[in-house]
């Protein structure tokens, strides 16, 4: 049974992968994605890190191979360019069989053999030039090494072949005798981004060797259990204490999807206490309406002054002080700190720009892979519906509809030509070279792998996660079969329907996903009311014996929706953002009327907006049409003194204006556009 992440036998998961294999593509969104994704991304981003002058990424494996010769070129990790291609490839190919992709495939993993070294270590960035192993944790050796475990795996179970596993064993032995207990001093805090701990968890699953499930827990145990961490790379405070979102939004969701994995795998009980909370912090006070989990460009963590005083490295008495109480009685609780400065962060409690918001898309990635492993773990709808609202808005949103240009960030408002750009953001969608190399890789696995989280196997049934035109043939934890195909227009229509194509004769149940926006939902069996309980939220049970032609019809209402931001999100404070369905939608300059610029719309709180399919925008999208307050603003730009920054308020009088909202995944690609997600309430009269 090789799922996603092969939890066939993982002995604590409530709900377990169902084979890669079992679940097809029918004509629809997400097909039409797959087929894109196989016959442009994966082509053009080979070509791209195959090209020396360009990405160099193969380059660097070729050298260190011996096969020619010449320096390192590109960013520390990138070697993972070619593991995650190799993973999101090995997904299409297990669909597919395509054979130019399984080639490709071969010619990679044969240059990436014989550029390990013979202890297994493998890193370009730092082979080709010489440079001591593990000299800054900056140089992302463990990293890449992570992102070898996986794409090993996934290619190891879609292609039979043990080439690349072989490789991947390598690198497991390598990791597990390096870093086991006691860890060497000079190790401590080498860790940047902490891939492998999925990486070996996965190995583990794939293989049956105990050591590197053991190797994956010593991982996670040892952030935070030695002094001098940093909130940056999450290892601070022990992962079990933690009880805070605070650094790089990237390494903080691959540790928690790792250390999930060690759950799955052990049952650890504090730890999954610790996870728990921590997906509250970041669900409850750090996550935009998209989805987006990374606010901060550049800033600084903020902690209790009792927690870093706790967490200080003896002997640091400046921290250490932080602990003492200011005159009066104040809750220590509320006397916090600045204490690191970290980058592409989670920000404090409700600091969510939306301007200047980061939102790499390898953390949206990174928050699938965790909601991910959190479902399976607990069986919680609400995993998934983080993981439905991630993939349709703040993941696929990275990726422009050619196919062959990127973000990085994904900001929820956007000025045009006179945004200031920050870190990783752009006026218009990139290509990645010897630079921008991680979201484009990391999008590309991300995609090939969707067909591997829409269903999931409980113990007496089958559960429907996410919604999507697909067929299911695969078997049951007791071995029997069951075949259905699901037809639906999902995302743009809330219709689904399950025809049984082969069931056992026992009964069985079927679980449907009832997301929290869906109220009103009906399941009907062959026609009929299905009786049973229907809980938005949570999983719906259908429960039967099947015969195949049976068939059960769910509908979810798509009504529109006007969501207001919690009232300490200053950036949203008298505004609403815009959705239907699964998706956010956003409001895009080249849909306003001609005069109407999108910092004079404002939307009034009983506005109407109607859906239609317009097959001719976009690659076909529903947007929404409806009608809105035209506010002329004004004229800031011509004043001077303190009238630039403040003015006597003078309301001008509001005209109708028509307006489009389009889904916020497609924006970007009709040129540079200003483009907002929240919008000003107009003024009731």
């Amino acid at each position: 049974m090789n799922g996603i992440t092969k939890t066939d036998r993982s002995p604590f998961a409530r709900l377990r992968s169902v084979d890669l294999k079992a679940a097809r593509w029918r004509p629809g969104f997400w097909a039409d994605r797959f087929e894109r994704l196989r016959t442009v991304t994966l082509p053009h981003l080979w070509d791209l890190m195959d090209d020396p002058a360009r990405g160099h990424a193969l380059t660097n494996l070729r050298i260190a191979a011996g096969e020619m010769e010449g320096e390192f070129a590109g960013t520390h990790w990138q070697d993972e360019w070619v593991y995650k291609w190799i993973e999101g490839a090995s997904y299409v190919v297990g669909q597919t069989g395509d054979p130019d992709l399984d080639a490709r495939m071969d010619e990679a993993i044969r240059v990436i053999a014989r550029a390990q070294q013979p202890d297994g270590y493998l890193a370009t960035q730092t082979i080709v030039r010489g440079w001591p192993r593990f000299e800054r944790p900056q140089h992302h050796e463990v990293y890449v090494m992570g992102h070898l475990l996986s794409a090993a795996c996934a290619h190891y179970r879609m292609t039979g072949k043990t080439t690349f596993l072989d490789v991947a064993r390598k690198v497991g032995d390598y990791l597990h005798a390096t870093f086991k207990p006691p860890r060497p001093p000079e190790l401590e805090h080498k860790i940047f981004n902490p891939s492998q701990i999925m990486g070996l968890a996965e190995l583990y699953r794939t293989t049956g060797e105990p050591r590197y499930l053991e190797a994956a827990r010593f991982f996670v145990d040892y952030h935070g259990a030695t002094p001098g961490g940093s909130d940056q790379m999450q290892d601070r405070v022990p992962l079990r204490e933690e009880t805070q979102v605070v650094g790089h939004m990237v390494l903080s969701t691959y540790l928690y999807a790792g250390a999930t994995d060690v759950v799955l795998e052990t049952g650890d009980e504090s730890l999954l206490h610790a996870l728990d909370r921590l997906w509250h912090d970041l669900t409850e006070k750090r996550m935009y309406v998209h989805g987006g989990v990374a606010p901060v460009h550049r800033g600084h963590s903020v902690r209790p002054r009792e927690v870093i005083a706790r967490h200080a490295p003896a002997g640091n008495a400046s921290l250490q002080q932080q602990s003492s109480r200011p005159a009066g009685e104040y809750p220590a609780h509320l006397i916090h700190r600045h204490l690191d400065d970290v980058h592409e962060a989670a920000g404090d409690d409700y600091e969510l720009p939306n301007g200047t918001a980061y939102n790499e898309t390898c953390a949206q990635i990174g928050n699938v892979l965790w909601n991910w492993r959190l479902l399976e773990a607990t069986g919680h709808a609400r995993h998934a519906e983080i993981m439905e609202l991630s993939l349709y808005n703040s993941v696929i949103s990275g990726v422009g509809l050619d196919g062959r240009s990127w973000f990085y960030t994904n900001p929820l408002r956007f000025y045009g030509r006179d945004h200031k750009l920050l870190s990783q953001d752009a006026y218009e969608r990139f290509q990645p070279g010897r630079v921008h190399v991680c979201c484009p890789s990391n999008l590309t696995r991300a995609e090939a792998g969707v067909h591997g989280y829409l269903y999931a196997r409980s113990d007496d049934g089958l559960a429907l996660n996410l919604y999507a035109a697909s067929d299911f043939d695969g078997t049951l934890p007791d071995g029997s079969r069951l075949a259905l195909t699901q037809e639906t227009d999902y995302p743009w229509d809330g219709t689904v329907t399950l025809t049984i194509r082969a069931a056992p004769e026992r009964p069985i149940a079927l679980l449907p996903r009832i997301p929290s926006w869906a109220g009103g939902v009906s399941i009907a069996v062959n026609g009929h009311d299905a009786a049973v309980a229907v809980q938005p939220g949570s999983y719906a049970r259908v429960e039967r014996a099947w015969r195949a032609g049976d068939v059960v019809t769910l509908h979810l209402p798509m009504a529109v929706r006007l969501l207001e931001g919690n009232h300490r999100i200053e950036t949203t404070r008298n505004q609403v953002a815009v959705a239907r369905g699964p998706l956010i939608y956003c409001l895009e300059s080249p849909d306003l009327p001609e005069g109407v610029r999108l910092s004079d719309v404002h939307l009034p709180p009983d506005a109407t907006l109607a859906p239609r399919h317009r097959p001719d925008l976009l690659g076909g999208v529903t947007v929404l049409e409806g009608e809105a307050e035209a506010v002329p603003g004004p004229d800031w730009q011509h004043a001077e003194g303190l009238a630039a920054l403040y003015r006597p308020l003078e309301r001008a009088t509001p005209t109708r204006c028509a307006i489009t909202f389009i889904p916020y995944f497609a924006w970007a690609n009709r040129g540079v556009s200003e483009m907002s997600v929240w919008l000003p309430l107009a003024v009731r009269r």
